[in-house]
């Protein structure tokens, strides 16, 4: 039977290196959090610290081509934080850098982007060598300074992990463990999959009600993955897409919680002699946040989401009710079944929102 989504890895796990072709997995090194997806594109966030400061993250951002620049993002949890002066960057009790809002950095979704490059090479340092990343928001009107840390514990070994994700090392790219072997040595990354534009559904709408019949049939075939439903009618059972002539997208439920709730998904092929089959949505690349995983099988969702005229369907595992940790998925029919269009993970639950999960697996239209 499915249990709820637990997060193996909330507990830090061991810096152990893998394989450089061991891509679509995230591994926690520490206070930090390291994935690449099947393109060698990888992430690295920080986590909160007990001795923290504030609630800032620090994100790492590198594509896998050979002259791929390093993108760093400054993450806060609140909104209540300087837009204007300067942000000055401290390290081992040293200045790192003085940057000006609207110049040096810039206000991108709910982050700042380090647009200063001299800046950006001076923060990787410290990774390598520092354990605190200090914040000082110094205002240009009066009023006192605005303090905060990021913990920089474990993030040179998730830099590593990166570099040998992304085969740079022992060039002159590395992250950490630079050498003498050109930018040339850096292998071009795998091509990613190319994904169909979605289509539009037709056929008409979805029957309003599925017979008796089909329900008790999807029921059967879920029984010995899915829990017991005692819980009382089933009003989600109305949200249905169709996804072509003769064949409609329906599902039961398979597990309710206080904030996870799985459906059992399947295909209705209609006639005089309907056929009903598990509808696939294929997780190409390891994912390792539901306790018993590969007891799940591909056609269980969990907090799904789709529009009613979509053939995209998106995916929403959360490791606790703040949704800092889990895992989400997208999926879009192509006209015969539903293809992956991206797949993310958290691994350790401290305050990272989805948007900033590292992806494990990605693709292109």
């Amino acid at each position: 039977m499915i249990r709820h989504a637990i997060l193996t890895a909330c507990l830090a796990l061991l810096s152990v290196p893998a394989d450089a072709g061991d891509l679509g997995t995230v591994r926690t090194f520490q206070n930090w959090t390291a994935g690449c997806d099947n393109g060698r594109a990888c992430r690295a966030v920080s986590m909160l610290a007990e001795d923290a400061t504030g609630r800032w993250f620090l994100s790492l951002d590198r594509d896998a081509a050979a002259a791929a620049p390093v993108r760093l993002t400054l993450m806060p949890q609140s909104e209540t934080y300087p837009r204007s002066g300067t942000l000055r960057l401290r390290a081992a009790g040293a200045d790192l850098a003085t940057l000006k809002f609207g110049k040096d950095i810039r206000l991108e979704d709910d982050g700042l982007i380090i647009e200063d490059r001299n800046a950006v090479a001076a923060v990787l340092a410290a990774m390598r060598s520092a354990s605190t990343l200090e914040l000082v928001f110094e205002q240009q009107s009066a009023g006192a300074e605005v303090k905060a840390s990021i913990s920089l514990v474990g993030a040179k070994a998730g830099l590593l992990w990166i570099d040998e994700r992304q085969r740079r090392l022992n060039t002159v790219t590395a992250l950490v463990r630079r050498g003498g072997k050109p930018a040339s040595a850096v292998p071009v990354p795998p091509a990613l999959p190319l994904i169909v534009a979605e289509r539009t559904t037709d056929g008409g709408p979805p029957p309003e009600v599925l017979p008796e019949a089909i329900l008790r049939e999807m029921i059967r075939q879920s029984a010995g993955y899915c829990d017991e439903d005692g819980s009382g009618p089933d009003t989600d059972a109305k949200n249905m897409v169709r996804l072509g002539p003769g064949l409609v997208l329906a599902s039961v439920r398979c597990f309710s919680g206080a904030y996870n709730f799985a459906r059992a998904y399947f295909l209705i092929e209609e006639g005089t002699k309907p056929v009903v089959r598990p509808a696939l949505f294929p997780r190409p690349v390891e994912q390792k946040v539901e306790e018993d995983r590969e007891l799940t099988p591909d056609n269980v969702l969990w907090n799904a989401n789709f529009g009613p005229d979509s053939t995209e369907i998106s995916h929403f595992s959360k490791g606790r009710g703040i949704a800092d940790c889990g895992e989400t998925g997208v999926w879009r029919w192509d006209g015969r079944a539903f293809q992956t269009v991206l797949l993310t993970e958290m691994n350790s639950c401290s305050g990272v929102m989805a948007g900033y999960w590292p992806h494990t697996y990605s693709s292109r239209e």
